[in-house]
């Protein structure tokens, strides 16, 4: 098992299901974690060095068509989750608490939907979890562009747009601090430590723009997934998000409460989509972290 960050490394596992990229980083608290939509698990690690600095195991896949993970069927969460359960018991977990980040929030839920035994606690941040069936569930000014989404004939354009998009964002990261933070803007512009990650999350989106499988199987879920549903949770499950959050519209954070009953919404005051930077990035470290332990000891 890896201890600290320094010593972060990929390991691939040849599950039965399919090959497994995979990170484990840090001791204490097992804690599953599925990784943000156009980046792999190296983001997961970036940004969430307080949750690893606190006393969390991070096990981090690469979700299906990210890097070395296999794809599987297109479009299905089920297939990620099953991944998921091969990963743990090869590492001998049995019982975990589940975080999913943005485009990872959808394959967590259902992880927590298909392996109850499995899942201590549920945490969704900044989460995606309502399918896009309309304009109101995408990101902020793209509403008209679902359509594009859902026709495969579109593919080939959309993979052409994001790898543009990628790189840009890669060679002017105050585009892409300003992009995922919106109007929470100027409580992160001027902060050192701020850009030096964005920098550093830029050129990760870049290189998984290059080897777009994941990327796109996303985009798949996205249109053709039910997302959660009512009743189909029963964990206790923490939804941290923003408001302001100009990628993921808070709607899908009010469904999430409205859907699992078992819910508590942290409505934070952060970086937007960056939830782990802001005003409230110490409050929500703190909340997480008390949640995580309460719940995984019991």
């Amino acid at each position: 098992m890896l201890a600290t960050l320094d010593d972060f490394c990929q390991q691939l596992y040849e599950a039965p299901t399919g090959p497994i990229e995979f990170c484990n980083v840090g001791s204490g608290l097992p804690v599953l974690y599925f990784h943000g939509t156009g980046a792999g698990n190296d983001a997961a690690v970036l940004l969430e060095r307080e949750l690893i600095a606190s006393g969390c195991r991070l096990v981090v896949p690469n979700r299906p068509g990210y890097f070395r993970t296999a794809l599987g069927p297109r479009g299905s969460v089920s297939y990620c989750a099953k991944l998921a359960v091969e990963l743990l018991d090869h590492l001998n977990l049995d019982r975990v608490a589940v975080v999913g980040t943005s485009g990872g929030g959808m394959p967590a839920a259902a992880f927590a939907r298909l392996y109850p035994d499995r899942t201590a606690a549920l945490v969704l941040q900044c989460a995606q979890a309502h399918r896009w069936d309309h304009g109101q569930w995408l990101p902020k000014g793209m509403g008209r562009s679902l359509f594009l989404f859902r026709h495969p004939v579109y593919r080939r354009f959309l993979r052409w747009y994001n790898c543009f998009h990628a790189w840009s964002m890669a060679r002017r990261p105050a585009s892409c601090l300003r992009g995922m933070s919106g109007s929470r803007l100027p409580y992160l512009e001027g902060d050192a430590t701020v850009m030096q990650s964005i920098s550093k999350l830029a050129q990760m989106a870049a290189a998984c723009a290059a080897q777009p499988r994941g990327i796109e199987n996303d985009w798949a879920i996205l249109v053709g997934d039910n997302g959660i549903r009512s009743g189909s949770i029963s964990c206790p499950t923490l939804i941290v998000h923003d408001r302001e959050d100009p990628l993921v519209p808070f709607a899908h954070a009010e469904w999430s409460c409205a859907s699992i009953a078992h819910s508590e919404l942290l409505d934070v005051c952060a970086g937007g989509h960056l939830i782990w930077f802001g005003p409230d990035a110490s409050t929500m470290n703190r909340r997480r972290m008390e949640f995580l332990e309460a719940h995984s000891a019991a």
